[in-house]
């Protein structure tokens, strides 16, 4: 009798134990992950990735809108003037890229924060109306026609925008990607307000 009082002590404890771990585990289970997982960015240098970065210009008419695009690969440099607010492009460049430069460039940017975001950004993800007399820079992930990520920035300051990168330098970087760029966007004009 003494026995059965001890073994159901024992059980009674074991299944309050239990329950209690249940509670605070969420009883075994993890939680379902959605969407495509994002790794590490040197990861992808062996992928059919590539990264962008836009520059947009200042919000004016259609006509005179511009944005600047350098879309990086293993394979290919390339760079897109495009017209518009439902862009199309006007004029494009591309180079011939390679796997090493490619891995070098990924770390490059993967160290200045490519992938960093504002951990409670106060803007939307997407740009369109913040900084309209001002450019707002957009960085890509792409890989197998997912997007993975896409963050934002801006010139009207660290709180306009998604991306905790380190803007002028991750720019810079993407700049040096395309041989003789300054002389290729010299009669861009992301500031337009007429047609001369």
């Amino acid at each position: 009798m003494y026995l059965g009082r001890l073994i159901a002590i024992f059980a009674g404890i074991f299944l309050f134990v239990l329950i209690l771990v249940l509670l605070f585990t969420g009883g075994g289970k993890k939680p379902a992950v959605t969407g495509v997982q994002l790794r590490p960015l040197p990861d992808y240098a062996e992928t059919n990735a590539t990264v962008s970065f836009t520059t947009q210009g200042i919000v004016n008419a259609d006509d005179l809108h511009r944005s600047i695009r350098i879309t990086i690969s293993a394979n290919q440099s390339q760079l897109d003037v495009l017209q518009g607010y439902n862009p199309r492009v006007i004029s494009s460049k591309t180079f011939v890229n390679n796997q090493e430069a490619y891995t070098v460039f990924l770390k490059s940017i993967d160290k200045v924060g490519f992938l960093t975001k504002i951990k409670n950004p106060k803007v939307t993800a997407d740009p369109a109306g913040y900084c309209p007399l001002g450019y707002r820079y957009v960085y890509e992930l792409n890989n197998d026609g997912d997007e993975l990520s896409h963050l934002w920035a801006s010139t009207c300051g660290k709180s306009v925008g998604t991306s905790n990168a380190a803007v002028s330098t991750l720019n810079i970087l993407f700049e040096n990607q395309i041989p003789n760029y300054d002389t290729l966007v010299n009669q861009v004009n992301l500031s337009a307000t007429s047609t001369e």
